[in-house]
C-alpha cells in the first residue's frame, strides 16, 4: 500500500509539471501576442517610438521564451511567424535608437542579430539588409561601451564573419582590448596575429605583441616580435630599447653594445640609454679580459688587455657622466672602481672602495682623492712622464694601409646614428724601430664634429719590418649632414720618421627621419560656395611626407571654437605616408546661428611615431567668403639631401603668373571688385553654357590687385559666380567708396557671360543665375561706366574678359543669332574711367585651355608679371594686344583687344597700376 501511494504521488508530480511547463509556454505565448498587437497599434497610429519600440522588445523576448518552453509544440507556427514579422522592425528600432545613442540600440540590433540564429530557422535563410554589418558594428561597440566583453566579442568577430573591411581594423583593436582587460593572452595573442596577418605595416598591433609576451615572460617570442617591428622601422625606439636590454639579460653584450651605440648617438641626454652602454661596454670588455686568462703568451694576452682597455676606457667615461647624474648610484661606482683596478690606476681604485665601504656619496671622491694623495706625497698626476725615447741608428719608413670600413648596416655609408670603425695596418718597411707612434684621425671638412670617439690612439713601438693593426671606432651624431667624408689617418713618429698619410672617401648620410608638412588645404562649403551660419563645411588637407622616412600611426587632432560642431571623430589616423606620398583628409564641421565671430579657425595638430614632425598649425577661413578658388602652395622642392619623390601638391588652381608676383607697396587709396562667373547651371533648363576657367581668371587677377598694385585686403571683393543680386549690391559697394576718398581709384574685373539687348543692341554682363533673355537684370555696361563716374576719382579701370556679339568663349552661342553676329552700340565711359576689353564688337573671346585661363586675362597678367610690374597702361594695352592677336590666330579664331577712355582723361596713358616699394623711392632720389 504504502509503494502505490509513493507511485501516485509521483504520477500526479509529473501530471503537474507537464500542465505547469504547458501553461508557461501559453502565458508567454499569449503575453508575446498581446504585445505585439500594442507594438501595430502604435506604429499604425503614429505613436512615440519609445512606446512602439518597448512592445516589439518585450514581444520579441516573450516568444523566445516560448521557443524555449516545453510542450510548446502548438505555438511554434505562430511564433515563427510573429518573429519573421518583426525582423525589419527590430533593425528600424536599431537604427533609432543609434541616433539618438540610446543605450536600448544595443538591445534591439542584437535581438536582430540573434533572430535568424534561432533554431527554429535553421532550415530558412532571413534576408539580411544591405546594412547588416553597420549594425553589428554597433551593436559589438555598444555592448564594449557598456562593459559586457563576452556579448562583444560575440558581435566583434560577427563583424569579421561579414568580409566587410570598413572596421575591420577597428574590430582587432577592440578585441585586443577585451582580451588585454580580461588577461586573456592566449586569445588576444591569437587576435593580434591575425590582425598583424592583414595589416602587417600597422606597429600598434606589434606593439600590442609585444606587451603579450612581456606579460607572459616568453623571451623568444618577444624577441622575435620585436625582430619583426625592426624589419618594418628599423630605428624603433619604442623597441629597440627593450631588445637590448633583453640581450644585455642574455649576456648577448656585443649584441646589446651595439643597439645601445645607436640609441645613445640619437639621444646623448636619455639616462637609461646612457647606464645601458656604460654595462655593454664594461660587460664585453670584462668578456675579452676573461678571455684572455688561459693565454701564456704575454704578447697575445697583452693584445687582449689591450682590446678590453678600449671599452672600459668608454665605461669608465659613461660611468663618469653617470655619477655626475645620480653620485650615490652604487652599482656605477662599483664598475668604475672595477675599471680603475683593471686600468692599474690604484690610487682612484683605493680611494673609491673606500667610499663604497662607508656608504659615502661620489660627490666626496675628488675631495677625497686630493687628501690621499696629499697624504700619501703624490703629485696629482694622472699619468707618468713618459719614457725618453731612443735615438734611432737606422731610419724607420712607415706605411698606412686601410684594411677595412665596417659600419653597422653594412651599407657602406656613414649613417647618423649609427657606428662605424676604420681598421688600419701600420707597416715598418725601415731598418730602424718606430717609437711611440701617435695615431690621428682627422676628416678634412670638419664633419668629424659629428663623430663620438677617440680622436688619437697610441700606437706605441713598431720594430723594424714589422707591422701592427689598430681600429678606431665611432658613434654617429644624429645631426651629421648628408656630404662626403674625406677623412685622413696620420702616424707621428717620436724621432720625427712620420707616415704619409692614408685617405678614405666615403659618403654620409643624414639621419633618416619623417618630416611631414601640410602641402596645401582648402576650405568647402557644404551647399553654395560659402560657409555661413546654420551651414557646413569640410576643411581638406594634404598632408605630405618629405622626409626620408615613412611617417607611421599619424595622428591628426582637429579643434574648432565654441559653437561650432564636428560632424565626425576630432581625431583621425592614418597608418603610414611614405617618403612623397600624400594623405588627402577631410574634416566636416557645422557651424550655428550663435557663433558671433565673422570668421572661424580650424586647429590642427599631427604628430607621428618618431616624434619628428609635430605640427600646430591654425588655418582660418571667413564666412561668407567663396570657396571655390584656394590659393595653391607649391610644395615641390627638390630634397636634396634625402632624394625622395616628392610630387608638387595643391588641392586649388595652379598657375604659372602665381609664381614670381611683382610687389608693389600698399596703396590706401584703391578698391577692387573682381568678378569671375563661370557656373550658369543655377539657371535650370535655360542655363547657357558654362564658362570655362572664369573663376580662374578672378583669382589670379585679384591676386594682383593685392600683391602688385597694392589693393588692401579689406579692399578688395572677389566674387565667383555672382547673382544678380550680388553684382548690383558689390558694384553699389565699389562705388560708395570713392564717396569719402577724393583720391581713389577703382578697379572693376569682369570675366564671364556678356552679351547685348536685340533691341537696343545695348552690351550687358550676364549674372550666373538669368539668361541672355532676362539679359536686362544684368549690369549694362553703360549703367556701369555712369556708376563709375559718380564721384571724382583719381582713376577708374575697368578690365572685360567678356564678349558681346552673340558669341564666347564656349562652344556655342549664348543666343541663338542663325550664324549672324551682331555689332553692339557700346557706351562712352565717363570722367577718369578707363576700359579694356578683351575683343572688338563682332569678335569672340577664346580659352586658353593649356593655361587654364582666358586668352586675354593670361597674356593680361603675363605682360605685368614679364615687366615686374613696371609698364604703363599704354605699354600694358600694346603688349597685351600684341600677344592675344597672335595666339588667338595660331587657332584660327582672332581676337583683338580694344580700350576706350573717357574724352576728359588725356593723361591716361602713363598711369602705373604698379605702386613702388619705399625703398625703390629711396634709390631713384639717391640717383638724382
Amino acid at each position: 500500500m504504502k509503494s502505490k501511494f509513493t507511485l501516485t504521488i509521483i504520477l500526479l508530480l509529473l501530471v503537474v509539471c507537464g500542465q505547469t511547463a504547458a501553461q508557461d509556454a501559453a502565458s508567454a505565448s499569449q503575453r508575446a501576442n498581446q504585445q505585439y498587437v500594442l507594438f501595430e497599434s502604435e506604429r499604425d497610429k503614429g505613436g512615440t517610438p519609445d512606446a512602439m519600440y518597448a512592445y516589439l522588445l518585450e514581444s520579441y523576448q516573450e516568444y523566445v521564451k516560448v521557443l524555449a518552453a516545453p510542450g510548446n509544440e502548438s505555438y511554434l507556427r505562430g511564433a515563427k511567424n510573429r518573429l519573421r514579422n518583426m525582423y525589419p522592425s527590430l533593425l528600424d528600432a536599431a537604427i533609432y535608437y543609434s541616433g539618438q545613442k540610446d543605450p536600448k540600440g544595443l538591445d534591439f540590433a542584437a535581438a536582430y542579430i540573434e533572430l535568424p540564429k534561432l533554431r527554429i530557422f535553421q532550415d530558412e535563410l532571413l534576408p539580411r539588409a544591405s546594412n547588416y554589418a553597420v549594425v553589428v558594428y554597433f551593436a559589438a561597440q555598444s555592448a564594449y561601451n557598456q562593459q559586457k566583453y563576452t556579448q562583444a566579442i560575440d558581435y566583434f568577430q560577427e563583424y569579421l564573419r561579414t568580409g566587410d573591411k570598413t572596421q575591420e581594423k577597428d574590430c582587432y583593436v577592440y578585441l585586443n582590448m577585451i582580451y588585454m582587460a580580461q588577461k586573456n593572452y592566449a586569445e588576444q595573442e591569437k587576435v593580434l596575429e591575425e590582425a598583424i596577418a592583414k595589416y602587417p605595416t600597422t606597429l600598434d598591433f606589434l606593439y600590442n605583441l609585444v606587451n603579450v609576451h612581456i606579460a607572459t615572460n616568453n623571451m623568444p617570442k618577444l624577441l622575435a616580435t620585436i625582430d619583426r617591428i625592426l624589419e618594418v622601422d628599423p630605428n624603433n625606439m619604442q623597441v629597440l630599447p627593450i631588445k637590448a636590454r633583453i640581450l644585455l639579460m642574455q649576456k648577448k653584450n656585443e649584441e646589446a653594445l651595439e643597439i645601445f651605440k645607436r640609441l645613445y648617438a640619437l639621444e646623448p641626454g636619455n639616462f637609461e640609454y646612457m647606464t645601458g652602454l656604460a654595462r655593454a661596454n664594461f660587460n664585453v670588455a670584462t668578456e675579452i679580459a676573461n678571455s684572455g686568462l688561459k693565454i701564456a703568451n704575454d704578447t697575445e694576452y697583452a693584445l687582449i688587455r689591450q682590446r678590453a682597455s678600449g671599452y672600459l676606457l668608454d665605461a669608465k667615461d659613461l660611468f663618469l657622466k653617470i655619477l655626475k647624474i645620480d653620485p650615490t648610484a652604487t652599482m656605477y661606482m662599483q664598475g668604475l672602481a672595477g675599471v680603475y683596478d683593471f686600468l692599474g690606476d690604484k690610487e682612484r681604485y683605493t680611494v673609491l672602495t673606500q667610499i663604497l665601504a662607508d656608504g659615502a656619496s661620489f660627490d666626496t671622491f675628488q675631495e677625497r682623492f686630493d687628501k690621499f694623495m696629499a697624504e700619501n706625497n703624490k703629485p696629482v698626476q694622472p699619468q707618468p712622464d713618459a719614457a725618453p725615447v731612443p735615438v734611432p741608428l737606422e731610419p724607420a719608413m712607415l706605411v698606412i694601409r686601410v684594411d677595412s670600413f665596417m659600419d653597422s648596416n653594412n651599407n657602406r655609408v656613414i649613417d647618423a646614428g649609427e657606428s662605424f670603425a676604420v681598421q688600419f695596418t701600420i707597416e715598418n718597411r725601415g731598418k730602424g724601430d718606430a717609437y711611440n707612434l701617435r695615431l690621428r684621425f682627422s676628416e678634412q671638412q670638419g664633419y668629424d664634429e659629428y663623430l663620438d670617439g677617440p680622436r688619437e690612439l697610441d700606437g706605441g713601438n713598431i720594430l723594424a719590418g714589422a707591422s701592427k693593426q689598430y681600429t678606431f671606432r665611432y658613434l654617429v651624431k644624429k645631426e651629421m649632414p648628408t656630404a662626403l667624408a674625406k677623412i685622413n689617418i696620420y702616424a707621428f713618429e717620436a724621432n720625427g720618421f712620420d707616415a704619409n698619410p692614408a685617405e678614405l672617401v666615403v659618403n654620409t648620410q643624414e639621419y633618416a627621419m619623417p618630416r611631414l608638412q601640410v602641402a596645401d588645404y582648402m576650405f568647402v562649403a557644404n551647399e553654395g560656395s560659402s560657409i555661413t551660419r546654420n551651414g557646413g563645411g569640410q576643411l581638406k588637407l594634404a598632408l605630405q611626407n618629405l622626409g626620408a622616412k615613412t611617417a607611421r600611426n599619424v595622428k591628426v587632432n582637429f579643434k574648432l571654437p565654441r559653437n561650432i560642431f564636428a560632424v565626425q571623430q576630432s581625431e583621425m589616423m592614418v597608418d603610414s605616408i611614405a617618403p612623397g606620398d600624400v594623405a588627402v583628409l577631410d574634416y566636416a564641421f557645422v557651424v550655428n546661428n550663435r557663433y558671433d565671430s565673422d570668421s572661424l579657425a580650424v586647429m590642427v595638430n599631427v604628430t607621428e611615431d618618431s616624434h619628428s614632425s609635430n605640427l600646430n598649425e591654425a588655418y582660418k577661413v571667413k564666412l561668407g567668403d567663396y570657396l571655390a578658388a584656394s590659393s595653391t602652395i607649391n610644395w615641390g622642392q627638390n630634397i636634396k639631401k634625402n632624394p625622395v619623390n616628392a610630387p608638387k601638391v595643391s588641392l586649388g588652381f595652379e598657375s604659372e603668373l602665381l609664381e614670381n608676383v611683382p610687389v608693389g607697396a600698399v596703396n590706401p587709396h584703391r578698391y577692387a571688385l573682381v568678378i569671375g562667373n563661370e557656373d550658369y547651371s543655377r539657371t535650370g533648363a535655360n542655363a547657357e553654357i558654362n564658362v570655362p576657367y572664369a573663376v580662374n581668371d578672378a583669382y589670379v587677377f585679384g591676386e594682383y590687385c593685392k600683391r602688385t598694385f597694392g589693393v588692401p585686403d579689406k579692399q578688395i571683393k572677389v566674387i565667383p559666380n555672382a547673382t544678380t543680386g550680388m553684382m548690383h549690391e558689390m558694384l553699389g559697394w565699389l562705388v560708395s567708396m570713392a564717396s569719402t576718398d577724393p583720391e581713389a581709384e577703382l578697379i572693376f574685373y569682369y570675366s564671364g557671360h556678356g552679351n547685348n539687348d536685340e533691341a537696343t543692341k545695348e552690351p550687358y554682363l550676364l549674372p550666373v543665375d538669368i539668361t541672355g533673355k532676362n539679359i536686362r537684370l544684368g549690369i549694362s555696361l553703360a549703367n556701369l561706366y555712369k556708376q563709375l563716374a559718380t564721384y571724382p576719382v583719381k582713376g577708374a579701370y575697368v578690365f572685360l574678359d567678356a564678349c558681346f556679339s552673340g558669341g564666347y568663349k564656349s562652344q556655342a552661342p549664348l543666343i541663338a543669332q542663325k550664324g549672324v553676329r551682331v555689332v553692339p552700340k557700346v557706351g562712352m565711359p565717363q570722367g577718369h574711367t578707363l576700359s579694356f576689353s578683351s575683343s572688338s564688337g563682332d569678335q569672340t573671346s577664346s580659352v586658353y585651355h593649356d593655361k587654364k585661363q582666358g586668352y586675354y586675362t593670361y597674356f593680361l597678367i603675363k605682360a605685368i608679371q614679364d615687366a615686374k610690374g613696371n609698364l604703363t597702361m599704354k605699354q600694358l594695352f600694346e603688349k597685351t594686344n600684341a600677344d592675344v592677336k597672335r595666339a588667338t590666330a595660331l587657332i584660327g579664331k582672332m581676337q583683338e583687344p580694344q580700350y576706350m577712355v573717357s574724352p576728359m582723361w588725356t593723361d591716361w596713358e602713363n598711369v602705373q597700376l604698379r605702386t613702388p616699394l619705399p625703398e625703390e623711392g629711396a634709390a631713384a632720389s639717391a640717383t638724382h
